[in-house]
């Protein structure tokens, strides 16, 4: 059982998306339990075996949409206090409250749960229901942290509402609620800013799948980076105007994002390596032509999907790397002149 504090608002929609995007989640790893959310304070209870819950623990703690994060309580239980996940918020819209796994927990006149005395759990949800808005979170830890994580969250936030092309250090601090000077002391320009963001959202939503390179191989921890990428097209905005403004070498931060695509790729190259070695991959398959097959189609897909409304990026993906992988099982033979045909 948890608490955090939100970052910056969030909408009835995108809490409805929250809530539909970790109920499939959970249900796929055996996890249940609850979001309680009011105010700028969650509440979240997760249940399920000790590896499951501690790994999506990390998932949730490392989320830039809230911070100061704090264990409540953990504890071993003989049965599970919430068989299904759902969550509880306050919405605006009441057109919410339709939504699969809603739970009316605030509802004005809302009876005592029964069964808040059984479980610490239940007796905990029930105190946040009465006093939501009580200080959970401890606000003054990790004091010199704290200021930077706000500036990158806030500049998260700017990202979604209007996007890289309208981003600049002041926008930032204004979501962040931070003054240009109070963001200015610990990035001093507009692209260190911006190299922070990258590297914090991106670590938040690439490091909770890297296990799945060695426990279903490179294509499927591709497919899965694909998948909460598109959940997050801010993000892929992000990233392709910092690949491509890298490539002017005299521009601040250059270095810094070459250096993080050639550590991406060899990460591809050395995933491959294993998958061949752990018959995952054939034999037949260079793996550092198949990083740059795959991370062609990867990007390529990413930038389709900025420019184009109708590219399902995970649907295609899915398509072209199966056909790719039926391809790297036939002997590679480079061809010749002679051997194209003429159209």
């Amino acid at each position: 059982m948890y608490t955090s504090t939100q970052t910056r608002p969030i909408t009835d929609t995108e809490l409805a998306q929250i809530l539909a995007v970790g109920r499939e989640k959970n249900t796929a790893l055996g996890v249940t339990g609850v979001l309680a959310h009011k105010g700028d304070n969650c509440l979240g209870i997760l249940e399920g075996d000790d590896e499951t819950v501690g790994a999506r623990f990390e998932q949730v703690r490392r989320d830039p949409r809230h911070t100061n994060v704090r264990v409540l309580l953990d504890e071993q239980i003989g049965q599970r206090s919430f068989p299904d996940w759902s969550m509880a918020f306050q919405p605006l819209d009441p057109l919410m409250q339709q939504v699969p796994g809603f739970r009316d927990l605030f509802a004005s006149g809302q009876a005592l749960d029964p069964a808040a005395g059984l479980t610490r759990a239940r007796g905990l949800l029930e105190w946040f229901r009465k006093h939501p808005l009580a200080p959970l979170t401890s606000q003054t830890a990790d004091e010199e942290e704290a200021p930077r994580t706000r500036a990158i969250n806030g500049a998260i936030a700017a990202l979604h509402d209007g996007g890289v092309t309208r981003f600049n250090l002041d926008v930032a601090a204004a979501h962040a609620g931070m003054t240009p000077e109070a963001v200015r002391e610990f990035f001093p320009t507009d692209r260190a800013l911006l190299a922070a963001t990258v590297e914090r959202w991106t670590h938040a939503i690439s490091a909770p799948l890297a296990p799945l390179i060695a426990e279903k191989g490179t294509v499927a921890y591709l497919h899965a980076l694909m998948a909460a990428h598109a959940e997050e097209p801010a993000l892929m905005e992000l990233l392709a105007y910092s690949l491509a403004s890298s490539a002017d070498s005299s521009l601040d931060g250059a270095d810094y994002y070459r250096s993080m695509y050639r550590r991406f790729r060899e990460a591809i190259h050395q995933g491959l390596v294993v998958d061949v070695r752990d018959g995952r991959e054939p034999s037949t398959m260079d793996p550092v032509r198949g990083a740059k097959q795959l991370l062609a189609l990867y990007d390529g897909l990413r930038l389709q999907a900025l420019l184009t409304a109708d590219t399902d990026v995970v649907t295609e993906f899915d398509r072209a790397a199966t056909r790719m992988r039926r391809g790297w099982s036939e002997q590679y033979e480079q061809p010749t002149y002679w051997d194209i045909p003429v159209v």
